[in-house]
């Protein structure tokens, strides 16, 4: 199952909402730091509508889980700032084969519970993923072509996969490291890993409380304990941050962030995204004509698409699913103009100006789904938004859908690496296509075996190109993930926008 982290399962903001429970959570120990203890013994809170569904990182399906997990666990690597990997629980790695790569382990480490951290315990939580068990079918599906691990030394460890992978190690970059000792518990409920912070207490949906771990490797700097918390409705999270109820939060609607500018700090990162308009020809089948998607694509206006739809928090696209910064951009795509006439030409040219095409989205994409729709109505296309609930889009999504144009938002910051957006590539006999294209379905197919960086930046940017000169999606924006804090504390991101408490301050 495809849940594109951090937008619906990782498609733009949805993933905050996707486990929301209803029940909002008041943080009874944040507050403004006056109690007895002083405000140096209270913690520093931060919040969103929803916070990770299970604690185990390998079940963790959302954004808001890799929020909690970036706390507690770590990978074998990691992105750093500038978006290239570099170690953390390993040192060093060196390819063997093209089947197979070695990673030499820090040494000294510890679990929260005490175990030591080394290739046996790689191994395990390598095995483990491939059981077969079905809780971590979301993650499977990030490993890829992941096969085995073996054990080298205590500090070594070779990790193999079934086929060429050209990016097993971001892969590996979203493999968090749990303690082997809670294998046999309830890894969902309980954590152990190896992170600057270890779980003290959680409320399922509701809150997790976090201790500094005094013998992590990677300490944390001023922050000693934290919570995170799940208030589902954004006008009680808004009021919870002017109380000082909490110190921060994230995934609030832009709108929401836009209002609270004023008198709060708001952090707006690149989400590693791209909002579009899937184009269902199997639906639709007029769609399979080039001059109507394009017709799509100039009828709607991007500068107030993100203006209006994101409150400012994002970025007009070029054209193409990638955002500068990641392999295969290309930079010398022009974005689509706003050219409502020649949209009604080209319709009329295709015989398609009395068009019907409804819009499939979720609750949270509304707002961007009807500005989007009133711009295909200014055309001449009758246009509806349909507003399903989260498992009926799921199935619109990645299997069938009954609408000819759906709204959401790719994610690609995951793997830092456009094999995230996979639901524009090859497909299984049977599951519908939003690419029909051949030549960029070859493409992608392509890109997902080339080991030379420089030829496989080459395939990538051709797929850019192409989707681009078919106008095979409706490109939007790049949207922007936000932060709000107060401006008495400090939430330090890492490249994936995911706040690291460890680097983070509270306000006195």
């Amino acid at each position: 199952m495809e849940l594109t982290r951090r937008r619906i399962l990782q498609m733009g903001g949805l993933a905050a909402a996707t486990f929301a429970t209803g029940c909002a959570t008041t943080p009874k120990t944040a507050g403004t730091g006056t109690s007895a203890a002083g405000a140096a013994d209270a913690p520093l809170v931060v919040a969103s509508s929803a916070i990770t569904n299970s604690l185990d990182p390998a079940a963790a399906l959302s954004n808001v889980g890799a929020t909690f997990s970036a706390q507690v666990y770590e990978p074998l690597l990691t992105f750093g700032a500038d978006g290239k990997l570099e170690p953390a629980l390993a040192t060093a790695w060196r390819v063997i084969d093209e089947l197979t790569v070695e990673f030499t382990l820090r040494q000294g480490v510890r679990f929260h519970r005490g175990g030591t951290f080394d290739a046996t315990a790689v191994k395990a939580n390598v095995d483990r993923l491939l059981s077969g068990d079905p809780t971590f079918a979301f993650r499977v599906g990030q490993m890829g072509t992941l096969s085995g691990a073996e054990v080298v030394a205590p500090d070594t460890v070779r990790i193999t996969t079934d086929k060429p992978d050209p990016i097993l190690l971001n892969r590996l970059a979203r493999l968090a490291i749990t303690d082997p000792a809670i294998f046999k518990e309830k890894p969902g409920s309980v954590a152990s890993g190896t992170g600057p912070f270890k779980v003290t207490a959680y409320a399922p949906a509701k809150s997790i409380d976090l201790e500094a771990f005094p013998d992590a490797w990677r300490k944390s700097g001023s922050v000693k304990i934290a919570r995170i918390v799940a208030i589902p409705d954004p006008g009680t999270l808004t009021t919870a941050l002017r109380t000082g109820e909490i110190d921060g939060a994230y995934g609030l609607p832009p709108s929401v962030a836009a209002e609270m500018a004023g008198s709060f700090v708001v952090k707006p990162v690149p989400a590693g995204s791209c909002a579009i308009l899937s184009m269902i020809g199997e639906v639709e089948p007029k769609l399979r004509d080039k001059r109507v998607r394009l017709a799509l694509n100039l009828a709607v206006n991007k500068e107030e698409f993100v203006k209006s739809g994101l409150s400012g928090y994002g970025k007009v696209p070029n054209g193409q699913l990638l955002q500068p910064g990641y392999v295969g951009h290309e930079p010398s795509l022009e974005a689509f103009p706003h050219d409502p006439e020649r949209a009604k030409t080209l319709l009329k040219e295709a015989g398609a100006e009395s068009l019907t095409l409804n819009i499939a989205t979720t609750a949270l994409f509304k707002q961007q789904a009807e500005i989007t729709a009133g711009y295909l109505a200014k055309v001449g296309i009758k246009c509806e938004v349909v507003i399903q609930d989260l498992s009926s889009f799921i199935t619109s999504l990645l299997k069938k859908s009954e609408t000819p144009l759906l709204y959401w938002q790719t994610d690609y910051v995951d793997l830092h690496d456009i094999s995230g957006v996979n639901r524009l590539g090859p497909q299984p006999e049977g599951v519908q296509r939003h690419v029909e294209d051949e030549e960029y379905i070859k493409l992608f197919a392509s890109s997902q075996s080339e080991t030379d960086p420089a030829k496989r930046e080459t395939v990538i940017k051709a797929m850019a190109r192409r989707l681009h000169d078919e106008a095979g999606v409706v490109f939007l924006a790049w949207p922007q993930t936000v932060y709000v804090h107060s401006s008495k504390s400090d939430l330090t991101l890492n490249s994936d926008g995911n706040v690291l408490l460890a680097e983070s301050r509270k306000g006195v």
